[in-house]
């Protein structure tokens, strides 16, 4: 038995790179082949997909932070997030708080490859699954995004926080 390949933090920030460009490509064909086919109602369909996609994702999360017995606060949203954000994205946290994060994104894989493939408009569809994970992991919260590479900003600017009149975790 050979003994286990070890990866520098470079390998590894290149290997989940390709592998999120790979999952970018083929949301993108997919997509891209309803919304030819049926047109605005495609997009439509591929809108609804997106928010239960998010929703999914986001009680997955709930269910993992629920299991350990700890409150769904924004801090624990990042303890088990679902992607490896820090191995591939690149962020600038702004403000982080129990219950609050702002932070901005300025490298990320699915945006550049939507870019590449000139498919901003389906890149910005899938982006919408960002508030529907946020709700689905704890519906108290509210999520604002500012800027989005994929309309020619700088980054993603965004802040996740406890909707206003809510109660607090």
């Amino acid at each position: 038995m050979s003994p286990e390949k070890k990866f520098t933090p470079k390998e590894v920030k290149e290997i989940v790179d390709q592998m999120a460009r790979t999952l970018a490509m083929l949301y993108y064909f997919l997509s891209s082949e309803v919304v030819g086919e049926f047109g605005p109602a495609g997009e439509e369909v591929i809108r609804r997909a997106i928010r239960k996609y998010g929703d999914a994702r986001g009680s997955k999360i709930r269910e993992k932070v629920l299991e350990k017995r700890l409150p769904l606060t924004v801090e624990n949203l990042s303890k088990f997030y679902d992607l490896p954000l820090p191995l591939a994205w690149d962020s600038e946290k702004i403000r982080s708080e129990k219950n609050y994060l702002e932070k901005k994104v300025t490298y990320c894989p699915f945006a550049e490859e939507w870019k590449r493939l000139k498919g901003e408009k389906l890149g910005l569809i899938y982006c919408e699954q960002d508030l529907s994970m946020r709700r689905g992991y704890n519906p108290e919260f509210d999520l604002q995004q500012f800027t989005n590479v994929l309309n020619k900003d700088p980054h993603c600017h965004t802040i996740v926080q406890w909707k206003k009149g809510s109660k607090r975790g």
